[in-house]
């Protein structure tokens, strides 16, 4: 008995060493490992996340602003002037009243074209506004959010078919692939606009594309049909059909250029006489403006300053599969400005650094990391004051977009994934 007791206690002696040192271990170990950063990004989500619906204020109703609704007036003046000679002036646009709501389209002076003797390399210093070229007297303000995105600048470039395929993820855009439409050859540019980024159905898609209207008509005609008993044709060149869970009107404005809008607020748009295009590449991937971007900072945890009013990005794809991407931040003031600069720079040079060690760790588990070479750091943004803007730029070397590429896929294309296992079993 004495021997039994002996060895129990030598036991327990034991398991208080492996405790032990399993606890060492462990505190050797966990920097070195993702943990860290997730809980860091687990925490700065908790702690920006919104009170309970039951202390809020009850939600303003959403109102989509009319962006022609100053075209309503210019129709007022002109029959209040009638007895008077008529001048010359922009084709008036008659709205009924009330007006239907309509999203509105940021302002857009058209750049100059580039001498053919400069170099081709695109310029990345300040970022363009992008806009809905030719509606400029009728802009009342800019839209919540702004993205524009060019196919055009992919063609050439090796990341083309990979960011497609991204883009085939979404389902509105599948629908028009199911068509047969190529959207790196078939379409030039797209600018989408809506009162917010995350307010999908009220959001209003201009497409400059290079189909023939025969074609144009072939391809809505077709969205229609397989819409069943929620598509139809409204007039000769309006049509609504069903696109992913969303109903959406078509509208092929003029030859080169159709427009996929809510189904309020459409009529507006469709009366829209003059010229519309959508603004030219001038070497930009894509451009994004969000007015103010204070929600787009909670989602993802950050604390920014609420008196920063918009955001823009640009991005620039490189020949060698890299990109740039450039930010800025508008601040309310020089001097809020520089009081700004150094609290967001760190801000979001932390949420980078935890971000991409997420990435990293989610790509080795999946296999998508690059299993040669060293591994790299996080994109770096190191934010400067030029009056009241803070900018930056963020490079990423073919591996860091390599990387961004298959996070946002392993996001976005949930379907595929669910394939894939399939084809394993």
């Amino acid at each position: 008995m004495a021997r039994l007791e002996t060895l129990i206690e030598i036991l327990d002696r034991s398991k208080k060493r492996i405790l032990i040192a399993f606890g060492v271990a462990v505190l050797i170990h966990v920097p070195m490992t993702p943990v860290l950063p997730v809980l860091r990004m687990v925490h700065r989500l908790h702690q920006n996340q919104a009170p309970p619906a039951s202390s809020q204020e009850p939600p303003k109703p959403i109102e989509v602003e009319v962006e022609l609704r100053e075209a309503m007036q210019q129709e007022e003046l002109r029959k209040q002037q009638s007895a008077q000679p008529e001048q010359p002036r922009a084709p008036a646009l008659a709205m009924p009243a009330p007006p239907p709501p309509a999203v509105k389209f940021s302002q857009a002076t058209p750049a100059p074209k580039p001498d053919a003797e400069q170099a081709k390399e695109p310029k990345k210093e300040k970022v363009k506004d992008v806009g809905l070229e030719g509606m400029a007297s009728k802009v009342t303000g800019k839209p919540g959010v702004t993205l524009g995105l060019w196919f055009s600048s992919l063609r050439d470039n090796s990341l083309g078919p990979e960011l497609v395929e991204l883009a085939a993820c979404d389902r509105e855009w599948k629908r028009f692939i199911d068509q047969g439409v190529d959207l790196l050859n078939d379409f030039e540019g797209v600018l989408v606009v809506g009162p917010g980024l995350y307010e999908a159905k009220q959001m209003t898609v201009a497409v400059r594309h290079s189909l023939p209207s025969e074609r144009v008509h072939s391809v809505v005609d077709g969205l229609v049909r397989d819409s069943g008993t929620n598509g139809r044709w409204l007039e000769p060149n309006v049509a609504t059909a069903r696109l992913g869970k969303v109903q959406r009107m078509l509208i092929p404005q003029q030859a080169d250029l159709f427009f996929v809008a809510p189904t309020k607020g459409w009529e507006a748009l469709h009366k829209v006489k003059e010229p519309l295009s959508v603004p030219t590449a001038e070497g930009r991937l894509a451009s994004l403006v969000l007015v103010p971007p204070t929600k787009i900072f909670q989602r993802v945890g950050l604390s920014l300053p609420k008196r920063l009013g918009e955001l823009r990005l640009e991005v620039f794809a490189n020949s060698d599969r890299s990109l740039d991407i450039r930010v800025e931040l508008e601040d309310v003031s020089i001097e809020a400005a520089h009081q700004d600069v150094k609290r967001v720079s760190a801000q979001l040079h932390d949420f980078f650094a935890d971000t991409w060690a997420l990435a990293s760790t989610l790509g080795s588990l999946t296999g998508s990391a690059e299993r040669d070479g060293p591994s790299e750091l996080a994109p770096r943004l190191d934010l400067t004051v030029d009056e009241k803007t803070l900018s930056g730029m963020i490079h990423l070397s073919p591996a860091q977009t390599r990387a961004t590429m298959n996070l946002a896929s392993s996001i976005l294309c949930k379907s595929k994934r669910v394939a894939k296992k399939k084809a394993k079993l």
